[in-house]
């Protein structure tokens, strides 16, 4: 069975990536006969840059910013090539054909999740960083900008990321405002424009709120992080003060407040826009053409997703529900993992997924603390139970034919019994120093999908070649490479045994000896393997000489063992499409 990992960040907890990780532990140590696929999720906050960036082997950089308290602090951008990148990509995001895309990270710099509970208050934060970040993307040379703007913890407008830009903002001493956030605005007397070009900018967000009013940014997101509920009102009017103080120099203002998405991660969208190219994109809808999560999931049969709280915001937008929605489009089945699950939550989830499960991974008898703590052991055990909970994942399979697969499970497990296997190689002292890496590796006895297909082609191609004697040293180390089926790629250098080796390496050598020809190489032929060699001449030396047949059997072996090792795939895939369709 395909098992796809798709999580978003378990808030205060863990990572998108590390629950990836967690969830791929469970099914290689409980259930090592699943293949799992992860695919990290990313909303534009925690793990933006190196989800997006790993996917097209990207290159990541260290840059210095300021955080939104405003201590220099070093955080990773990432690059990558345009032309590498889906056209649906580019069509979305509405991307240049080619160049440098610079893909930066919002939380990075202005995380609500780096500050303490006692100092998360959008009062006293600034995107200074922001500007930063967009500052070494133009001295990078990048031809455009994608930035993910999830898990902030400002509210400012963008007044930060525009005075690093080159808004100044200037105090009744005629100085510049050093640290611009909104408790220092009061203080600010005039502004002044000199702004720097920046190349086009992208913003993920799946946020169209306005920046100002009941729907703004202030009301909707200021009391999560952190602002006192008294101080909403003031900081609204705030907001709204700077917006008309800022019509002095940028005439869209007013345009730009309106715009849907404008309130989005504090209003950051709505500074950027006055100063930049700017174009919000659906954080959601970029991400899942970027991992190409349709494709993933229409592959996969069972669906593992989830995150910290699944609430009445999750299904406007977010990365878990929208996945839900695919899977349930594909017919696959899925389970959600969440921290927490709200009462009217979990009736419209069952509502919508009837299919579907949905497990907490808190535990009842530990604090809110303490759960946050060992999140990622309460993950693992939840996916361990659901694969042990066989009616959950396999239930849209018919009883008949699910209880004729463990049958012949069965049969197979009894059949390779007395064979060293994952979890008893430890037993056999010959084979001792290899268990360690035998747990660890548990590809090396999957007989599902890829590992029996790498097995299969690269076993049969080392069985052709002329290497005895060490053939079963050098299957050892490619299977590790190639995340092959150990006892299968072991089992197939058996073809050349005692019996099958001299017509194996004497047809590897009549091939060799062929294709050297047809390359225009005159390679002198070994007098032995003439048909008309004179034995009453025989002597030790050329006996010795055969040695000079190792290249043309060499040649000739790989082309053999490389053509029988396709064609096996090739049937293997056949046969298997028809033994599915048989069983189904």
């Amino acid at each position: 069975m395909r098992i796809l990992g798709v999580f978003d960040k378990f808030k205060d907890s863990f990572s998108a990536h590390e629950a990836c990780l967690v969830a791929k532990q469970a099914v290689e140590i409980d259930s090592p006969e699943h293949e799992i696929v992860c695919c990290p999720l990313t909303d534009g906050g925690e793990g933006f840059v190196e989800i997006l960036t790993a996917k097209y082997n990207g290159l990541l950089s260290k840059v210095k910013a300021r955080d939104s308290l405003g201590k220099t602090k070093a955080v990773f951008v990432g690059e990558v090539s345009i032309d590498q990148l889906p056209e649906s990509v580019k069509s979305l995001a509405q991307l240049p054909d080619n160049g440098r895309l610079l893909i930066l990270e919002m939380a990075s710099v202005c995380g609500l999740s780096d500050l303490d509970p006692t100092q998360r208050n959008p009062w006293h934060t600034s995107t200074l960083g922001v500007g930063d970040l967009l500052q070494a993307a133009k001295e990078m040379s990048a031809d455009c900008i994608l930035l993910g703007i999830g898990g902030s913890s400002t509210n400012d407008a963008g007044i930060g990321a525009l005075s690093s830009l080159g808004v100044l903002l200037k105090d009744r001493n005629g100085q510049n405002c050093q640290f611009p956030s909104p408790s220092a605005w009061n203080d600010i007397v005039s502004l002044e424009k000199e702004i720097v070009s920046l190349p086009p900018i992208r913003i993920a967000c799946d946020v169209d709120n306005v920046l100002l009013g009941k729907e703004g940014a202030t009301y909707q997101f200021g009391p999560q992080k952190g602002l006192p509920v008294e101080g909403v009102d003031d900081l609204e009017l705030s907001m709204r003060q700077m917006v008309n103080r800022l019509s002095d120099i940028f005439p869209a203002v007013e345009v730009k407040s309106s715009m849907p998405g404008s309130g989005a991660a504090g209003g950051i969208g709505f500074g950027l826009s006055l100063v930049a190219d700017v174009c919000m994109v659906s954080g959601f809808e970029l991400v899942s053409h970027w991992l190409m999560l349709e494709q993933e999931i229409s592959k996969s049969d069972l669906v593992l997703t989830g995150e910290g709280r699944f609430d009445q915001s999750s299904f406007h937008g977010k990365g878990p529900h929208q996945v839900l929605k695919l899977a349930d489009r594909f017919n696959k089945s899925a389970v959600l993992f969440c921290g927490a699950m709200e009462p009217t939550s979990a009736s419209r989830f069952n509502s919508d997924f009837p299919r579907f499960k949905w497990i907490e991974i808190s535990q009842s008898n530990l604090t809110f603390e303490e759960n946050i703590r060992v999140g990622s052991q309460s993950l693992k055990q939840s996916v361990s139970k659901v694969l042990e909970s066989k009616n959950w994942v396999y239930g849209l399979e018919c009883p008949t034919s699910r209880e004729e697969r463990f049958k012949r499970i069965r049969r197979l497990k009894k059949f390779l019994r007395p064979l060293p296997r994952r979890s008893n190689v430890h037993r056999y002292p010959v084979l001792k120093w290899f268990s360690e890496t035998a747990y660890r590796r548990s590809y090396l006895w999957s007989f599902k999908g890829n590992a029996v297909r790498s097995a299969l082609f690269w076993g049969i191609w080392i069985s052709m070649l002329p290497i005895v004697g060490i053939q079963m040293i050098v299957v050892f180390f490619v299977s590790l490479l190639v995340r092959a089926n150990l006892p299968l790629i072991v089992a197939l250098q058996w073809i050349s045994n005692p019996l099958t080796m001299g017509p194996i390496y004497f047809a590897d050598y009549k091939i060799g000896m062929i294709l050297l020809d047809l390359m225009g190489i005159n390679y002198p032929r070994n007098k032995l393997l003439n048909p008309d060699y004179d034995w009453a001449h025989f002597t030790y030396k050329e006996l010795l000489r055969l040695i000079d047949t190792f290249p043309p059997m060499f040649l000739g072996g790989s082309v053999l063992g490389i053509f029988l090792g396709v064609t096996t795939v090739f049937l293997y895939k056949i046969f298997s499409r028809f033994y599915i369709r048989e069983v189904s």
